[in-house]
C-alpha cells in the first residue's frame, strides 16, 4: 500500500542508517510497503550501500540514474515508478523519523495530499542559512500565492493518482520542485493537508546558501511566470483586446 521514497545524492555515509531505522519500523508483510531509493547521479558509493540493502530486504528497490539531475528529478523518478497507493518521499539524511512519516501517511486518509509542516524557527545550522530559509519560504509564499507554512519541508505524501497528475505535469529538477509540485496540486483543485513534524539536525547538507538560493529564486519565478501566462491564455475571449 505504501511506496517510501528517499532521493539520493552522495548519501553512502548516512543512507545505510536511515535504511536501518525505517526498515525496523515498517511492515515485513509482502506487499505492504515499497521503499524506493533513486540515485541521482552519485558519485561516492551510494549505489553499491543500497544495493547491499536491497539484497538483504526484499522491501528494497534501488533504482540508478546518471548524469546528477536534481532532488527534484530523483523525486520525480520515484514517483513515477512507485507501486504504491500512497506515496511518500522523505531525506535520505534521516532528518525525519518514522514517527513523522507515518502522521503524514495517516493524513493521506483524509487529503489527497499531504506535506510536512516545520514549527516557527524550525530552521537550524548558522545564522546565514536560517536567515535564507525564512526569506526564501516568505518569497515563495508571496510570488506564488500558496497559503501554506512551510512550503519547503522535505517530507511529503500523495495518494497515487494525485502523486501521478502532479509529477506527470512537473518539470523541475531542482530545490523548488516542491513549489512547483504545490502549485500545480492547488491548480489541479488537490486539498493539501499540513501536518506538524519535527526536523532533527544533520551534518553534511548539500544546499550551498548563496548560490543554490539565487538558482531556487529563478526557477520560483519561472513558475510564477508560467502561471502568468496560462492565466493570459485561460482569460474569457470578451477579455480579450479588439482587433485593430
Amino acid at each position: 500500500a505504501l511506496t517510501l521514497i528517499f532521493p539520493c545524492y552522495n548519501e553512502a555515509e548516512r543512507l545505510p542508517q536511515t535504511l536501518a531505522a525505517y526498515l525496523a519500523e515498517l511492515s515485513r508483510r509482502p506487499g505492504e510497503v515499497e521503499v524506493l531509493v533513486v540515485d541521482d547521479g552519485s558519485t561516492d558509493q551510494t549505489f553499491a550501500v543500497a544495493r547491499a540493502v536491497a539484497a538483504r530486504d526484499e522491501r528494497v528497490r534501488v533504482i540508478r540514474r546518471q548524469p546528477n539531475h536534481g532532488k527534484g528529478f530523483g523525486v520525480r523518478t520515484g514517483v513515477l515508478e512507485a507501486n504504491g497507493e500512497l506515496i511518500v518521499f522523505t531525506d535520505a539524511d534521516g532528518s525525519y523519523g518514522p514517527g513523522e512519516v507515518a502522521r503524514v501517511t495517516a493524513a493521506l486518509a483524509d487529503a489527497p495530499v499531504a506535506i510536512g509542516s516545520r514549527p516557527a524557527g524550525w530552521a537550524t545550522g548558522p545564522p546565514a542559512r536560517r536567515l535564507a530559509s525564512r526569506l526564501f519560504n516568505r518569497a515563495i509564499q508571496a510570488l506564488l500565492g500558496l497559503p501554506f507554512r512551510d512550503t519547503q519541508c522535505g517530507l511529503k505524501g500523495f495518494r497515487r493518482q494525485a502523486a501521478l497528475e502532479v509529477f506527470g505535469r512537473s518539470r523541475l529538477d531542482g530545490f523548488a520542485f516542491d513549489a512547483e509540485a504545490l502549485v500545480l496540486a492547488r491548480r489541479l483543485g488537490l486539498e493539501v493537508a499540513e501536518v506538524p513534524v519535527r526536523a532533527q539536525r544533520r551534518a553534511g547538507s548539500k544546499v550551498r546558501v548563496l548560490a543554490d538560493g539565487r538558482r531556487m529564486l529563478a526557477q520560483v519565478w519561472a513558475i510564477r511566470r508560467s502561471q502568468a501566462e496560462e492565466a493570459r491564455n485561460a482569460a474569457p475571449a470578451g477579455l480579450a483586446q479588439p482587433s485593430r
